[in-house]
């Protein structure tokens, strides 16, 4: 590990997250909040009384990064950003239990949208902002951002972009990784404005939906994360406009971002016949139909375009790993449910801001399954595993069945850990669940689309935050934080 260019990093994200601090101010100022400007503003000392002298110390070329220290920057920075970042809750006194405060700060970084709180409209809007903003920089990456406005070497930075992106397959988009930063940011951030606009166009003719609450529930369905700022989710505002502008959208931010750019280029067959977007959209549309039908069959509701529109909404949200409820899901038949399980496993396309193991795992996973049954067929034969015309090699084939044992071991362990508190299975398997492909909700009375977290002890608590980090940094950059050998210095 090279501690100059580790702590050099950490220092400037640091420095910028306590700018981006100034804006729950300005929301503070704008609603009269002003006993909630003083916890922001030592919040932003400190990040900087922290942020500063290390970027003294560690001054110097901060552009050599090896893997190690990649790792090193992604695991940590996403720890300490989560941890100074639930102080305005600890002081402003909304969240008094430090453990709490993380835990909702960690839920929306690494945008879960599990939730402690059990009077959510209770939290002053600034507060109520900070919370949701927390998912805005999350959903695309807190060092991909960074690497979007701040100059940098590519060659060694893209290790960064690398760890930190969601997804067994990064790419540049561009020449420049800086410029594929913020083709990805600009991306992002045209999408949020557009939904936004489109809930405050849809809250000023039917007035259902305020402009805070339009801008609460577009950061929300950006990060995929599902802070709302209402108690009930996205059911408060009783509209089927909003839950239709929200469900489009979820569906949006669950694609591949790159298909996004491909677009633009014009590149429209490459984008539409992209192997795992048609995945993705297969297992979507068949599960929608599918819920469609058992709620229909089970009377849950009294038309079939009433039974669409909830199960609709809710796929979207669990594939996307969004988490927002027009509808108690944990109250419907077994068989949706189970459906709703595999969506929140399955999760959204890799390169996009959902959870999830990702579509495009999924879809390697089926094809060496298929080439394996095929050379039992006919033992002489060279089979291949082939995704958008290229074949994989075996490297690459290899580094997902690894993710994939380490998931499964990942997912026992925590399962186990999670059991300890003394919920029933369902409770406990879904909260695993949820927290590994940073879904929010689980299933059941206790942590169902209305229900929190706030029941479980502070152990509990914990390892869910640790499972959270797991899920949204793809498992190494955290687990390497345990082992000796990763800490050994370099220079």
């Amino acid at each position: 590990m090279n501690i100059k260019v580790v702590g050099h990093y950490i220092s400037k994200i640091m420095i910028v997250i306590s700018i981006f601090l100034l804006l729950p101010i300005i929301v503070a100022l704008a609603y009269g909040e002003y006993k909630e400007i003083l916890p922001f503003i030592y919040t932003i000392a400190a990040f900087l009384a922290v942020g500063i002298p290390m970027m003294v110390v560690t001054k110097g070329d901060d552009d050599n990064i090896g893997n190690k220290d990649a790792l090193i920057i992604v695991g940590l920075i996403w720890i300490i950003v989560s941890a100074l970042g639930a102080l305005p809750f600890v002081i402003d006194g909304c969240i008094p239990n430090y453990v709490d405060a993380f835990f909702e700060t960690v839920s929306g970084f690494t945008t879960t949208g599990a939730s402690i709180l059990n009077d959510i409209a209770a939290l002053p809007h600034s507060m109520l902002f900070w919370r949701s903003f927390t998912h805005w920089i999350g959903g695309m990456g807190i060092l991909v951002f960074i690497l979007a406005l701040i100059p940098s070497t590519d060659g060694s930075t893209f290790n960064l972009f690398k760890f930190e992106s969601p997804g067994p397959q990064v790419g540049k988009l561009s020449g420049k990784l800086r410029h594929t930063a913020g083709i990805l940011y600009l991306t992002y951030f045209v999408m949020t404005i557009l939904e936004i606009l489109l809930l405050v166009i849809g809250g000023a003719i039917n007035g259902k939906i305020d402009i805070f609450n339009s801008l609460i529930v577009g950061m929300g369905t950006a990060g995929t994360g599902g802070f709302a700022a209402t108690n009930a989710s996205i059911a408060q505002f009783d509209s089927v406009y909003v839950a239709v502008v929200v469900t489009v959208f979820m569906f949006l931010f669950g694609i591949n971002f790159n298909l996004y750019y491909l677009m633009i280029l014009r590149r429209y067959k490459e984008a539409f016949f992209d192997h795992e977007f048609r995945l993705y959209v297969s297992y979507i549309v068949m599960a929608i139909a599918l819920i469609t039908i058992n709620l229909t069959a089970r009377s849950y509701y009294s038309t079939v375009g009433e039974a669409l529109r909830y199960s609709s909404f809710a796929v979207l949200s669990l594939s996307s790993s969004t988490g927002f409820a027009t509808a108690d899901f944990a109250l419907w038949p077994g068989f949706s449910q189970s459906l709703l399980v595999m969506c929140m496993f399955f999760g959204a396309c890799a390169g996009s801001t959902g959870g999830g193991f990702k579509v495009s795992r999924i879809l390697v996973l089926v094809k060496v399954v298929w080439v394996n049954l095929l050379q039992v067929l006919n033992p002489h034969s060279v089979q291949v595993v082939k995704v958008n015309g290229r074949t994989m090699s075996d490297e690459e084939i290899n580094s997902i069945m690894k993710y994939f044992s380490v998931y499964c071991a990942v997912f026992l362990v925590g399962f186990l850990l999670i059991s300890i508190n003394g919920f029933d299975f369902v409770t406990n398997f879904t909260t695993v669940l949820t927290c590994l492909s940073n879904g929010g909700p689980g299933f059941g009375a206790i942590v169902g689309p209305y229900g929190g977290y706030s029941g479980m002890s502070i152990f509990t608590k914990l390892v869910m935050c640790l499972l959270m980090f797991i899920g949204r940094l793809e498992i190494f950059p955290i687990l390497l934080l345990f082992v000796p050998k990763t800490w050994k210095r370099t220079s």
